[in-house]
C-alpha cells in the first residue's frame, strides 16, 4: 500500500499514549510505521518520550504536519516530530513497564539510565531506551534483565 508523505503524519501513522502511571515516569508517545518504511529502518515502531505539556502540544503540531522530507522518499524525523521533545533529559534511573492503552499496542518497557559518555546502545534524549513487545511475557522478561542490569535502580509495572 502506497503512502503519501505529503500528507499531515497523523493520517498515516497511528499513535498511541502511554500515560506515566505514577510521578516521575513521562508519557510514550508510540506511533505504528507504514510497512514501508518498518521494512526500511528495521522496525515496527517510532516513540516520543514526552516530560511536559509544552513538549506534548509541541508533538500534537508536529504530527499534524507533513514530515520533511529532504529529498523525495527520505522522510527527516529529526527536524519534525522528534525536535518536538528530544531536549536531554536528567532524573534518576528507573525500569519501568507500562500497558497498553488499548488492543492491537504492544508493552512497552521504559528504562533510564544514569550518564555514561562511553554507552553505544540506542538512547534517547540523553537517557531513555525503549523496546516494544507483542507478549507481556516477554515484555517481563526483558524488565528483569534490565533490573539486573541496573540493580539500584527502582522497577515499576504498571496495573493492567
Amino acid at each position: 500500500m502506497a503512502v503519501d508523505f505529503s500528507r499531515p503524519l497523523q493520517t498515516w501513522l497511528p499513535t498511541a499514549t502511554y500515560p506515566g502511571f505514577r510521578f516521575g515516569l513521562p508519557d510514550m508517545v508510540l506511533g505504528q510505521l507504514p510497512e514501508p518504511v518498518s521494512i526500511a529502518v528495521g522496525r515496527a515502531y517510532k516513540g516520543w518520550i514526552i516530560e511536559t505539556e509544552a513538549e506534548r502540544g509541541a508533538l500534537e503540531a508536529a504530527l499534524s504536519r507533513p514530515i520533511p522530507q529532504p529529498e523525495p522518499g527520505r522522510l527527516h524525523f529529526k527536524s519534525g516530530p522528534d525536535a518536538a521533545c528530544a531536549a536531554p533529559s536528567q532524573g534518576p534511573p528507573f525500569v519501568a513497564l507500562y500497558v497498553p492503552p488499548r488492543g492491537g499496542w504492544p508493552f512497552l518497557v521504559l528504562s533510564a539510565w544514569p550518564p555514561d559518555p562511553e554507552r553505544r546502545i540506542r538512547i534517547q534524549r540523553d537517557r531513555y531506551v525503549w523496546e516494544a513487545f507483542a507478549q507481556e511475557g516477554d515484555a517481563r522478561a526483558e524488565l528483569e534483565r534490565l533490573a539486573a542490569a541496573l540493580p539500584l535502580a527502582p522497577v515499576f509495572i504498571q496495573a493492567g
